[in-house]
């Protein structure tokens, strides 16, 4: 009997659950220390980068400022001439007492015979001689290049004075480059921080050799002197798992994870009992949501798509009433065709919105592509001129056939349009453009128009129903336009566009030896 007991307790209920607690507080531990870690890291790197960033904006601007330093010496020499050298010294020297990153300032004639001034206990000749070769081969824009001799952290900068093809000295800074990257911030002080300054071409300059991609790289903001900032930043391990924070993240990541498992134990026995009971319950309302849905869909369909026949004959109806006042009566005539017209549009959209359960028992006919956009062009003209908005018609000179309703197909032109026309409420000088063309066996019909677009939060979802960008939508327009083109074989995309929205409907075309009825009564194969 003992062993029995005791082949129990090791079973799942025994040793075995303590021994899998064991191994979830283990992953937890590992985890909190990950987690500590990787903060450290971002902690480190985030400080790095914004320390860096303003040292480089430092830099920027002190490089900046050699600059209007070499505009102003430059007038001074030029103003002047050989009698005014002891004036372009005292500038030059105070400016050195300004800015202790100057080294030394040198005026060096282009011509070897001339007179030159320099801050220097005496003219260097290799400087003198870097000065001029840098003043004949520049195109006007200041020189940057090394120090000769090599001094280690120093460049030369180098302006022709006047800044001309007859240019008669060479004004050259020597600049000490440590100059540039001073700062009191205690960050750059710690050993693992290090920073250097690049030539253009990579050639170090000052500072550390960085090995690897360095944290940070920018140029400074200095047309004149591109140097490269690079920082890095070494970490180590004490600076990753300090255990300061560690031994109290585990404490408390232990008391919360017992404290987890009662409460686990608690609600895993009450949620077995309650999702039994949920689940038949939402099976139910999920059948009953379904039938008020697609009762609600079909509702919103109506009415979204005869509001606009509706609209139409109540403008019209209207129109006949102040032209009967003024006693025209044959232009009421016109008014009460486009009142029947209207009317059976509204008939037709009813028909096919039947469609949306129901497949349709007759074959389609043949009808233009281009006869379908020309008769949109005519139904919505009026609504462009309102809207001050131009519609533009690019059409194949040739008919495009296709096995199609006609006012099926007039349907989804006259959404997509509409669609546009509302995109541009708010945009000046707004174009719809419809195109049409043929491809592949394929007639192409493209809507595109320069407003905003469609938001990327709604782009995969623009054909699902009541998914719209609009407040006043019903989000159906969309959704019934795709079902019309699917049931016809065709597909309709939303295109990626540089500006605005493009909407792009591919049909197959029709054999040309079946006849295409036209809006005049005339039938051609």
């Amino acid at each position: 009997m003992k062993q029995n007991s005791s082949d129990k307790r090791m079973g799942p209920g025994g040793f075995g659950r303590p021994v899998w607690f064991v191994a979830a507080w283990f992953v937890l531990a590992l985890a909190t220390i990950a987690a500590i870690a990787a903060n450290e890291r971002w902690r480190l790197l985030s400080e790095l980068d914004d320390e860096s960033a303003a040292l480089h904006r430092l830099a920027s601007q002190r490089a900046g400022q050699h600059d209007a330093h070499m505009t102003a010496l430059s007038a001074v020499a030029l103003a002047g001439g050989e009698s005014g050298f002891d004036l372009f010294l005292d500038v030059a020297n105070a400016l050195r007492r300004f800015y202790p990153r100057i080294e030394a300032v040198d005026l060096v004639p282009v011509d070897e015979d001339g007179k030159g001034v320099t801050t220097r206990a005496a003219p260097d000749a290799a400087v003198d001689a870097a000065i001029r070769a840098a003043v004949q081969a520049t195109d006007g824009s200041l020189v940057l290049g090394p120090m000769p001799g090599g001094v280690p952290g120093h460049y030369l900068l180098v302006k022709r004075s006047p800044n001309s093809d007859a240019a008669i000295y060479g004004l050259g800074l020597e600049i000490d480059a440590q100059g540039l990257l001073e700062s009191d911030r205690d960050f750059w002080q710690t050993a693992s921080a290090s920073q250097s300054l690049v030539f253009p071409d990579g050639a170090l300059l000052i500072g550390d050799e960085i090995v690897g991609p360095p944290a940070f790289e920018r140029t400074l903001g200095s047309a004149s002197q591109p140097l490269v900032l690079r920082t890095a930043v070494t970490q180590h391990m004490a600076a990753l798992f300090p255990m300061s924070k560690i031994v109290p993240a585990l404490i408390v990541m232990s008391v919360l994870f017992l404290a987890g498992l009662a409460l686990w134990q608690q609600w895993a026995g009450r949620m077995q009992a309650e999702r039994a009971a949920k689940l038949s319950a939402r099976e139910t309302r999920l059948a009953h949501a379904s039938r008020v849905n697609s009762l609600g869909e079909m509702a919103s369909g109506i009415a979204h798509e005869l509001t606009q026949p509706l609209t139409a004959i109540l403008t019209q109806a209207q129109a006949g009433r102040r032209l009967l006042g003024k006693g025209d009566t044959q232009a009421v005539a016109s008014v009460l065709d486009e009142l029947v017209a209207q009317a059976r549009r509204g008939a037709d959209i009813l028909s096919h919105l039947r469609q949306w359960i129901r497949p349709p028992r007759g074959e389609t006919g043949m009808t233009d592509l281009n006869a379908a956009i020309g008769g949109v062009e005519a139904l919505l003209a009026p609504e462009a001129r309102k809207r001050s908005v131009k519609l533009k018609l690019d059409l194949a000179d040739e008919a495009l056939a296709v096995r199609a309703d006609r006012t099926e197909l007039e349907q989804v032109i006259f959404n997509l349009v509409r669609n546009a026309f509302e995109a541009l409420e708010e945009t000046q000088d707004g174009q719809v453009s419809v195109t049409s063309r043929r491809e592949a066996g394929l007639a192409i019909l493209d809507v595109y128009d320069n407003g905003p677009g469609v938001d990327e939060a709604l782009a995969g979802q623009v054909f699902e129903p009541f998914v719209t960008g609009k407040e006043q939508g019903t989000g159906l327009g969309l959704s019934l336009s795709q079902r019309i083109v699917e049931r016809i074989n065709g597909e309709i995309e939303l295109l990626p566009s540089q500006g605005g929205a493009r909407f792009q409907v591919r049909l197959p075309l029709a054999s040309q030896r079946h006849e295409i009825k036209h809006d005049d009564g005339r039938v051609s194969a």
